[in-house]
């Protein structure tokens, strides 16, 4: 009888000895998977970013009377547009979460680039009241995409704590919420 006892004890230990680093090997790998597609998306917001800010500082200078025209050429807003659609889709696939940010984001630029077309159509004639209108709302949309940033470096930060141990992880330190400087150029 004791020898049977012992037979099955040995056998759950295995089992469950088996089960256990499956897991842990299984979640390792889904954690590293999800710290790849992070940092693609990262990478995908700080190119558009890039993009977004050649294409508006092309556009308009806010030292001298210096306008393209609307004939310009688009290629940044294209790439940046592409970059958009790829973000659009990581953050479908693996970031639900973050959806709010990606919506405030495209928000952000389409109103940035609508104030753009109105500045350039209305001519010397319209004032600054465009162009200042135009300034706050690119300081929006680079507001919208620290904050798509801080976001994609929070959940990812998260991501990694799932389990057991979550309550022991220290808080993230605060970050300045917006830009620095608060006032139209």
């Amino acid at each position: 009888m004791e020898l049977a006892l012992m037979l099955v004890t040995i056998i759950i230990s295995a089992v469950m000895a088996g089960l256990v680093t499956y897991k842990m090997n299984e979640s390792k790998e889904t954690q590293f998977f999800v710290g790849k597609k992070a940092e693609e998306l990262y990478c995908s917001v700080e190119e558009i970013d890039r993009e977004l800010s050649r294409f508006f500082g092309d556009r308009y200078s806010l030292v001298g009377a210096y306008r393209r025209g609307a004939a310009a050429s688009n290629d940044d807003l294209q790439r940046a547009g592409i970059k958009l659609v790829a973000a659009k889709m990581l953050v479908g696939f693996y970031f639900p979460s973050l959806s709010p940010a990606l919506a405030r984001t495209i928000a952000a630029v389409t109103t940035a680039h609508a104030s753009l077309g109105f500045w350039e159509t209305a001519g010397e004639s319209a004032g600054d009241d465009l162009l200042v209108r135009l300034d706050k709302d690119i300081a929006a949309l680079k507001d919208a995409l620290d904050a798509f940033k801080t976001a994609i470096i929070e959940n990812g930060r998260t991501a990694s704590l799932r389990g057991p141990f979550r309550a022991l992880a220290r808080p993230a330190k605060p970050t300045i919420e917006g830009r620095v400087l608060r006032v139209a150029a």
